[in-house]
């Protein structure tokens, strides 16, 4: 009985951490040949990927670039969308 309260538990933390954003399973572009290697990427793959809709990878490209969090890297990739916009 205690392993089935155990496993409850560590699951229901990793749902509360998954949906906080904490643990995140982005698709990664760089092995799909979508894009250059890790360390040539630029704003220019960026701008790229979010001018196609592409808005996951984009964030995932900042992500790497500037070694920065999710959602640091989501406000900036959404700031970078406005401006695009105008």
């Amino acid at each position: 009985m205690i392993v089935i309260y155990v496993t409850v538990i560590v699951l229901v933390c990793f749902l509360v951490l998954l949906q906080r954003q904490i643990i995140w399973f982005p698709k990664k572009p760089f092995g799909q040949g979508k894009l250059p290697q890790r360390e040539k990427a630029t704003m220019f793959d960026v701008r790229h990927l979010l001018m196609e809709g592409k808005k996951d990878e984009a964030i995932y490209v900042y992500c790497s670039i500037f070694n920065v969090g999710l959602r640091q890297a989501k406000n900036d990739v959404e700031e970078l969308e406005r401006s695009l916009r105008v």
